[in-house]
């Protein structure tokens, strides 16, 4: 999946009220309903000269995709865009159905 299409499966997400935790929840559910390889991460994020730490945030085929990083950069975009971002692989198991209807109203 390129850029486009990795963002049209997902913006809709960026509509809940979560943190940047859930929302990787979320995302990683959806992407491993559809078979979309990712690795969902967690560390900091530098944003206008501050950082956030800790921040999560999902990569998949090349990008990183993070609806909660910062006026500048939210959603999806190109890893070679993000080099704000520092972190480590984490395991984050996709929810199961009944509660990422819940966490995505």
């Amino acid at each position: 999946m390129n850029t486009q299409e990795l963002q049209r499966l997902l913006d809709d997400l960026d509509a809940t009220h979560t943190a940047s935790d859930s929302l990787s929840r979320l995302v990683v559910s959806r992407l491993a309903k559809q078979g979309v390889p990712y690795k969902a991460m967690l560390g900091k994020l530098e944003v206008g000269g501050r950082v956030v730490s800790p921040h999560f945030w999902v990569e998949s085929n090349g990008c990183v995709i993070d609806y909660r990083g910062g006026k500048d950069k939210r959603g999806v975009f190109a890893k070679t865009e993000a080099p704000a971002y520092q972190g480590t692989e984490i395991v984050l198991d996709p929810l199961p159905d009944y509660m990422f209807e819940q966490m995505a109203r």
